[in-house]
């Protein structure tokens, strides 16, 4: 798959639909821009002569906006020759929590997303989530970030193991407190955990039943009915916590958006 789409960007031109997700000058009119595309994953193009301002494209090229563009493959990096803009999410620029949220997110692909090598349910997660964030009110920021966050670990084959203990494959019941194991990718049943206590404590949290029934929802349902029940602070910051961790342990990877975020979120 990934030799015959290099082939085809040989060849010349190409097109696809487009989210750009980072941007930096390069000379002193140009740009690089870093968009994830539908139909050939990570693309890294230069946009020359976006920073004059007679520049045609230069408005189409900012973060976040959805685009279909034509490339042009030079004899190193692609060139962007047309674009034409099909939603612009301006409020997630103009918004400042919102900005913070998208910026996340954006990185978040721009980290795990491949060249040459589609992925389009990535490519529409990070899309349908712009627009949630667009419709979203405050209050309904943290839930759709929670979403995201465990979504891209399925999309990437790496979802947590909750049904049965990661240690011995028991199947699991919920109680008020349970033992997920960051190192293993799941929960781990009582026994298992007496027995191997002291090996990696380090990587087990103890997490609410409610926190665990949360997750496997977004994994089973999608959006619509996490934002129709209420969850508690606690399962909220859990969840949060315990996600963020596996994701850095599993897929070794830093944000610097994160910590951007992270000061968003506690001015409230």
């Amino acid at each position: 798959m990934k030799e015959s789409l290099k082939k085809i960007i040989k060849m010349g031109s190409f097109q696809t639909e487009a989210i750009i997700i980072k941007q930096f000058d390069l000379g002193e009119s140009d740009k690089i821009i870093t968009c994830y595309t539908k139909d050939y994953g990570k693309i890294r193009a230069v946009a020359r002569g976006v920073r004059m301002s007679k520049s045609p494209i230069s408005g189409t090229v900012l973060p976040f906006n959805y685009n279909y563009m034509v490339f042009y493959q030079g004899r190193s990096m692609p060139r962007i020759n047309q674009v034409k803009n099909i939603y612009s999410f301006t409020e997630l620029r103009e918004n400042l929590k919102k900005m913070a949220y998208a910026s996340y997110m954006a990185e978040f692909v721009e980290k795990v997303g491949l060249e040459n090598a589609p992925n389009q349910a990535l490519f529409s997660l990070l899309l349908s989530n712009f627009y949630q964030l667009l419709k979203a009110g405050n209050d309904e920021l943290k839930y759709i970030d929670l979403i995201f966050n465990i979504k891209v670990l399925a999309i990437l084959g790496i979802k947590p193991e909750l049904e049965h203990c990661v240690i011995c494959n028991r199947e699991l019941n919920y109680y008020q407190q349970n033992i997920f194991n960051i190192e293993h990718g799941g929960l781990e049943c009582q026994d298992c955990y007496k027995e191997h206590r002291d090996e990696t404590d380090i990587y087990r949290y103890f997490v609410l039943g409610e926190t665990i029934q949360i997750i496997k929802k977004i994994l089973g349902n999608g959006i619509q009915p996490l934002l129709n029940i209420k969850i508690s602070d606690r399962a909220c910051q859990e969840i949060e916590q315990l996600i963020r961790n596996f994701t850095i342990f599993h897929l070794d990877i830093k944000l610097n958006s994160c910590e951007f975020l992270n000061m968003i979120k506690k001015l409230g």
